[in-house]
């Protein structure tokens, strides 16, 4: 039997007790939400809703998926995210490579001159007279190129991989493994867990993205789910209006409340669906990277 001191006893009852005031306050708020989603206009417009939906019903669900904005935003989001999360895992991952070859030239150099950017950054208006003197203002580029460089992965790539044997390296190159062979074949299965939290990490960041198109983007076929929703919840409506037009000739009646609980649970349920099928990946990346990073 572990003895534990009365001061320990009492500490570990304030720990439970935070983590539980802690959860708390992050399910109590996300079952409100749900439940408003899916009550009724009287019983929303009352404004009685506690954890529980009344009324239940899914009118506000059938108006974005009526909506061409909202599928197209959806849609724009989906297609980002892919594109950004596999892009900077692999020039990550490239980059670190490189910079951890022994044979490389000036890499000392090179390493220095990644760490002073990761420090030092030129600000917001510089940047965006960078995107808008290349042309990418108002494209999906804006959105895409400024993402793909991580600087803080590649340095963790980098450190990861110098842990590794330079013996296995070794033998690969003497049977006549090339560069790609080699990082592919023998690297990219032994940091296999960074990479898929590295992967989680940047989907949820990519999924979030709002930023970018609000000082990028002007058509509203390239906005992002996240940016729908900010509209959403500033307007309490969708942009397109045949499709409210449609709502109302079908009969149904939307408290803006159902519109904006039920739009922020369509942009939160994919990372809910997704995260248990990663989330081996990401606690066997933290633990590796507190290890070895």
């Amino acid at each position: 039997m572990i003895y534990r001191s009365t001061s320990r006893r009492i500490f570990e009852v304030f720990n439970i007790l935070l983590f539980v005031l802690f959860s708390l306050s992050i399910i109590v708020p996300f079952l409100n939400a749900i439940a408003i989603s899916l009550s009724s206009y009287d019983e929303v417009l009352n404004g009685k809703i506690g954890l529980w939906p009344r009324g239940f019903n899914l009118d506000a669900y059938y108006q974005l998926a009526y909506s061409k904005q909202f599928i197209r935003s959806f849609l724009n989001t989906v297609f980002l995210t892919a594109v950004n999360t596999a892009l900077v895992i692999i020039l990550s991952m490239a980059a670190g490579y490189v910079l951890a070859h022994k044979r490389l030239a000036g890499r000392s150099f090179l390493f220095m001159y990644l760490i002073v950017p990761m420090y030092f950054g030129g600000g917001l208006v510089p940047f965006y007279l960078l995107v808008n003197t290349l042309g990418l203002n108002n494209t999906y580029w804006a959105l895409i190129l400024p993402s793909v460089i991580n600087i803080f992965y590649i340095i963790v790539f980098r450190n990861q991989i110098n842990q590794l044997p330079q013996e296995l390296l070794e033998s690969a190159e003497m049977d006549g493994a090339g560069e790609m062979r080699i990082l592919l074949n023998i690297i990219l299965p032994l940091v296999l867990p960074m990479a898929m939290a590295f992967v989680v990490f940047s989907a949820v960041a990519y999924w979030n993205e709002w930023f970018n198109v609000l000082i990028f983007i002007r058509d509203k076929s390239m906005w992002t789910l996240q940016f729908q929703l900010r509209d959403i919840l500033s307007n309490a409506r969708l942009i397109d209006e045949g499709t409210n037009q449609a709502m109302i000739k079908n009969g149904f009646q939307i408290d803006p409340n159902n519109l904006k609980m039920a739009a922020l649970m369509l942009t939160v349920l994919p990372i809910l669906v997704v995260y248990p099928f990663v989330q081996k990946y990401f606690i066997h990346g933290q633990l590796v990277g507190a290890v070895k990073g």
